[in-house]
């Protein structure tokens, strides 16, 4: 009886560290697809670029950062639905990226939904108030619609952040502070 416990406890260790390694090759070959694809990327090779974003996925079905890069390649492609999609699933398993809520919300605007862009700024501002993009974005939103005090605020905040462009903007708007 012994034998066969000892045994036993040994074969599954073995499956233990077996699973473990394969679990390890796969992360770290999601992370070459992905070194891979930002090479791509880099060189506008947008459609090689999602293939090896894909590989990774594929590998790590949680990798949020090939998601994030996936939708900006498909995005640069043309694919704006597919973009908000892979930003929409980067999201889902990161909801602290401000960055991801500002890119999803800048497709949006592009396609015209004012109101859901809105939404991911202000999203991104509530996860990190100092992110500078999610105020110019959102003001620059609202300057379109008319709202120049909802924008006036937004690029207050953007240039007690330090942001040049939002304190040029209110020094020739003639906002006294600046």
């Amino acid at each position: 009886m012994n034998n066969f416990l000892r045994i036993l406890f040994t074969a599954i260790i073995a499956v233990m560290l077996t699973s473990n390694a394969a679990s390890a090759n796969a992360t770290d070959d999601a992370k070459s697809f992905f070194s891979s694809a930002e090479v791509k990327f880099g060189t506008n090779d947008f459609k090689g670029a999602i293939a090896d974003y894909t590989k990774a996925i594929e590998l790590d079905p949680k990798f949020a950062d090939a998601y994030n890069s996936r939708a900006a390649a498909k995005f640069s492609s043309g694919e704006k639905q597919g973009a908000i999609d892979d930003f929409t699933k980067s999201i889902a398993i990161n909801p602290k990226s401000a960055d991801t809520f500002t890119n999803r919300g800048s497709i949006k605007s592009d396609l015209g939904d004012t109101q859901g862009a809105t939404s991911d700024y202000t999203k991104a501002i509530q996860i990190d108030p100092s992110f500078v993009p999610a105020y110019l974005n959102r003001a620059a939103l609202r300057l379109d619609s008319g709202d120049k005090q909802g924008a006036t605020a937004d690029l207050l905040q953007a240039a007690k952040l330090g942001n040049p462009d939002a304190q040029q903007w209110l020094k020739s708007n003639g906002i006294s502070k600046w």
